[in-house]
């Protein structure tokens, strides 16, 4: 009987397919945004992010926002807030606006990306 191998990484693409399709935010129900209806965010744009991105949000959110502790200001909804406004190109004001249950979605999402969790242990 043949050993098969098997690669417990997968390849770039597979990885690449996998990280694009958890990146789309499903919204809990459509949200009406200056006439436009969305129903998810693409925010795929979180995979070329880059440290400035991350500083440019830090800068944004600590400025709009005096009170956030800056030692844990990626756990903020607000910082999420901004990155989701900076990686989609819309405009800051529809986050800030967006159902309460979809900005804690937000904000896991971008947690979750930047602090690599997968869900498993």
């Amino acid at each position: 009987m043949k050993e098969e191998k098997l690669n417990p990484v997968p390849d770039q693409e597979s990885l690449q397919e996998a990280v694009g399709e958890s990146l789309v935010l499903k919204l809990s129900k459509p949200y009406v945004f200056e006439g436009r209806t969305y129903e998810e965010l693409d925010l795929s744009g979180l995979e070329n992010a880059t440290a400035g991105d991350l500083a440019q949000a830090a800068k944004i959110t600590s400025k709009k926002h005096r009170g956030l502790n800056p030692a844990t200001l990626e756990m903020a909804t607000e910082y999420a807030a901004t990155i989701g406004h900076l990686m989609t190109k819309l405009p800051l004001e529809f986050f800030e606006r967006m159902p309460a249950k979809d900005a804690i979605a937000l904000k896991g999402l971008v947690v979750g990306f930047l602090f690599n969790a997968d869900g498993e242990e």
